[in-house]
């Protein structure tokens, strides 16, 4: 039977796939060693954001499976939008030289981040924490046909977007995953029961069917 599989988090987790979140905020960050991570500079970091954040993945690290979290988050707590579009821009490329998937962090900015990921990416986009409607779902592939939906911690308090699984499960099971990002209450495995008694389904087709996804869109990982 297949692991689970947490395509973004915070914490690691000995029994299940992690994708670790590695927030670049210098340019000499700690890497988690023998594990899967990603790394970028968050929307929230991108007004003290240096060109060297950005060596790391020059030397290609081991275990960096994708770039991010990047995006934007247009609260006006934080950094203007012409900043974060910058560093947004310059990750987008990143990933397409490095030909991996992107993580994305998108708050109050789905228009724009949709159109950037239209205009310039190459590489499928992973969408964590998503929350939105079916219409929104099929909006995002509509514009981005590579696009990925991450389930996360609010799953379980939105009703529209419980919905949104039930589709993405019905209708485009390739393109989803699930997570517990920062949340220390959620365990992965609460996640995976959550959404077979939401989606009909049971966790054993859950695990087969995201791994399944996970090696599409890492081929050259093998589970």
């Amino acid at each position: 039977m297949p692991p689970y599989i947490d395509i973004h988090t915070h914490r690691p987790d000995a029994d299940a796939v992690t994708v670790l979140n590695v927030r670049l905020q210098n340019p000499d960050p700690t890497l988690p060693e023998g594990r899967f991570f990603s790394a970028g500079i968050h929307p929230w970091d991108t007004a003290e954001a240096q060109e060297n954040w950005l060596d790391i993945f020059e030397s290609s690290p081991s275990g960096l499976l994708a770039i991010g979290e990047t995006g934007l988050d247009l609260r006006p707590e934080y950094p203007p939008y012409d900043i974060q579009q910058k560093w947004f821009e310059r990750q987008v490329a990143m990933a397409d030289r490095l030909s991996k998937p992107l993580i994305i962090h998108n708050v109050h900015a789905t228009d724009k981040v949709m159109a950037c990921l239209a205009r310039h990416s190459t590489v499928p986009a992973i969408l964590h924490g998503f929350t939105g409607s079916p219409e929104l779902v099929r909006q995002w592939l509509q514009r981005c046909p590579e696009v990925r939906f991450s389930f996360g911690p609010a799953l379980p308090h939105s009703p529209k977007t419980q919905e949104a699984l039930r589709w993405v499960v019905a209708e485009r099971p390739a393109h989803f995953f699930l997570e517990t990002d920062d949340d220390p209450q959620i365990d992965i495995r609460e996640m995976y029961t959550f959404a077979a008694g939401l989606t009909d389904s049971n966790i054993g087709w859950l695990k087969k069917r995201i791994a399944l996804n996970f090696n599409t869109l890492l081929p050259k990982i093998t589970l």
